[in-house]
């Protein structure tokens, strides 16, 4: 049986460590597995090569172009375009526990 797919997104406190950022990737990759996703893809709403808005739009291709189920947030994201880009593609959004990270 196929998965539904889902796409990560993830924000660290400024100057975290790389550790930090592969643990945030790990837990949202087994949040997306417990919950029965198909990871498509993770992002660092923080990445140093594109702004917060990039990186929600080449999500929001992502969502045009697969059969997106749901996003997986870790980390302290802001809700709005979070909750915009959801609502637009029709996704759900599932929070990885904060103690998690």
């Amino acid at each position: 049986m196929a998965h539904s797919l889902a796409v990560g997104l993830f924000r660290v406190p400024p100057g975290s460590s790389d550790q930090l950022r592969r643990r945030a990737r790990i837990e949202i990759a087994l949040c997306a597995g417990s919950e029965g996703y198909a990871l498509l893809d993770t992002f660092d709403l923080d990445d140093s090569l594109r702004a917060e808005d990039e990186t929600l739009q080449v999500v929001r291709a992502l969502g045009e172009r697969h059969p997106l189920h749901a996003l997986i947030v870790a980390g302290p994201v802001q809700r709005e375009g979070i909750d915009d880009l959801a609502d637009d593609l029709r996704l759900i959004t599932v929070r990885v526990p904060t103690t998690r990270l």
